[in-house]
């Protein structure tokens, strides 16, 4: 059994998000289509301009549309980064959220994973944890495809810990997960 008390941060709640909604590797069809939504719109524009405008430099237009485009397509992670760090944001502004980050608690045992704060007290069997995701900075257990246990790894304090929680992660977690 391992026990973690914390706060979770707000950069630490973002990256969650973050990566929830757009850098897992799950999303990566997601990505791909966005970008292509975008590619596709941003040259139907184009060609329409160029198409309508016959008093232009054919080779010019092309070039500045497509310095524009690459341009942009650089911008897209920025663009969506800020968009997450708003919804963070806002959803930590309203009172009903308060307490996602307040002190919580959570306790890794052969038997399953509790989850508490100051307004609640959640179980989970290992069965319960879908999808698994070590990044840099946190362990994600999901319980759905966006709700996760998120356990930051600046709370492992000790090389006990970090071998029992890996311990106990390699042994209830599934392959898939």
């Amino acid at each position: 059994m391992v026990a973690f008390k914390f706060r979770l941060t707000e950069e630490e709640y973002y990256q969650y998000n973050y990566y929830t909604a757009w850098a897992s590797p799950g999303k990566k069809t997601f990505r791909a289509w966005y970008f292509l939504r975008v590619l596709l719109l941003y040259a139907a524009v184009a060609l329409l301009y160029i198409i309508a405008s016959r008093n232009h430099n054919f080779w010019v237009d092309i070039s500045v549309f497509l310095i524009t485009g690459f341009v942009y397509l650089f911008l897209v992670p920025v663009f969506v980064k800020r968009s997450v760090r708003k919804r963070v944001k806002d959803i930590l502004s309203k009172k009903e959220n308060q307490h996602v980050l307040d002190e919580s608690e959570i306790v890794l045992s052969s038997t399953g994973i509790i989850d508490k704060d100051t307004l609640s007290e959640s179980r989970y069997a290992w069965d319960a944890i879908v999808l698994f995701a070590d990044t840099p900075e946190s362990y994600y257990l999901y319980t759905n495809s966006y709700h996760a246990i998120v356990i930051p790894k600046r709370v492992i304090k000790t090389e006990e810990e970090q071998k029992e929680t890996e311990r106990l992660l390699n042994k209830h977690l599934p392959l898939q997960a």
